[in-house]
């Protein structure tokens, strides 16, 4: 099954999604635990198991990874969701056993070319992809080219700085969007303001940035005002990408983004408070349109295309 098939993994710390793909539409799909904890062969066999679950035989694997990623040289550096995967060689160790063009990418650089080819930023030479879940990531396409940087590196938008010496973040800076906005600091910031004041929160076991989001459109006051701090810290986020990179489309991607008009009206509000030129500016603040399939997709362009040369 080769020529006009192609294969896309996104390898997460917790689960392996792969899909046989043609013409940029998913014909099989497979889940397999990544089985991280067990070290990098037993990851890696789950990896080729995914594979061959589809097919063995095709034009090319694309495959998007967390982490510090050097496509290129189709090199795994550094991964927090799989310990032990430090200078591994993958894209060389996939394609000498299946015998195909293989190239990996950084998840959000992959969830960035999905969208660009595919769904909300289509049509767009200039797209930025922010991604928000545990940590803050971010990607993009400049000129209608995927913007890796020197090592490939490009795109740690969490690890911007939003507020001189503010709170510490994991990285080991002070200050960063990913300190203010990532999933564990949302549901934190929430516990904080129900300790002073009456939440319909409460009434929940455990919290998630997806109950919050829900009760805050309820109009609950603590909630609300959870989603108005986090809307503002994006913004502030995006601002300085519209001043850096003057893209026509922003998409804000990950579970957040089903938020919907809660996070994105305030968000759009402080961008056009803050961004020099705003009047004179043309650019779009969207939610993505692809889902989970996003990273995939990308990741299989990607693996076809000669974007990097």
């Amino acid at each position: 099954m080769s020529g006009r098939y192609s294969i896309g993994v996104d390898i997460g710390g917790t689960n392996i999604k792969a899909a046989l793909v043609a013409r940029g539409k998913i014909i099989k799909r497979v889940k397999l635990p990544t089985k991280a904890q067990a070290g990098f062969h037993t990851s890696f066999n789950q990896i080729k198991s995914a594979i061959r679950l589809l097919d063995t035989k095709v034009a090319a694997i694309g495959v998007g990874i967390a982490g510090l990623i050097e496509p290129r040289k189709g090199v795994v550096r550094f991964s927090p969701n799989l310990p032990q995967w430090l200078d591994i060689p993958l894209s060389r160790l996939l394609s000498k056993e299946f015998k195909a063009r293989v190239k990996i990418l950084n998840d959000a650089d992959a969830i960035c070319l999905g969208e660009w080819k595919y769904g909300a930023g289509r049509r767009c030479d200039n797209v930025f992809l922010f991604t928000l879940g545990t940590g803050v990531g971010g990607a993009a396409v400049c000129e209608g080219r995927p913007l890796f940087g020197k090592h490939g590196f490009a795109g740690e938008f969490g690890h911007s700085v939003i507020k001189f010496n503010g709170r510490k973040c994991k990285c080991g800076n002070r200050g960063c969007l990913e300190a203010y906005v990532g999933a564990r600091q949302i549901v934190a910031r929430a516990k904080k303001l129900m300790k002073k004041k009456k939440s319909a929160l409460h009434k929940y076991e455990k919290l998630t940035p997806h109950i919050i989001a829900n009760e805050a459109k309820k109009g609950d006051r603590v909630a609300k005002e959870v989603f108005s701090e986090i809307a503002f810290y994006i913004g502030v986020g995006v601002s300085n990408i519209v001043a850096l990179f003057d893209p026509a489309v922003i998409i804000i991607s990950g579970g957040i983004s089903r938020a919907g008009r809660i996070l994105f009206e305030p968000i759009k509000k402080t961008v056009a408070q803050r961004v020099m030129g705003a009047e004179y500016r043309r650019y779009k603040i969207v939610p993505p349109e692809l889902g989970d399939d996003a990273g995939i997709l990308g990741a299989v362009y990607y693996a076809g295309s000669n974007l990097e040369t």
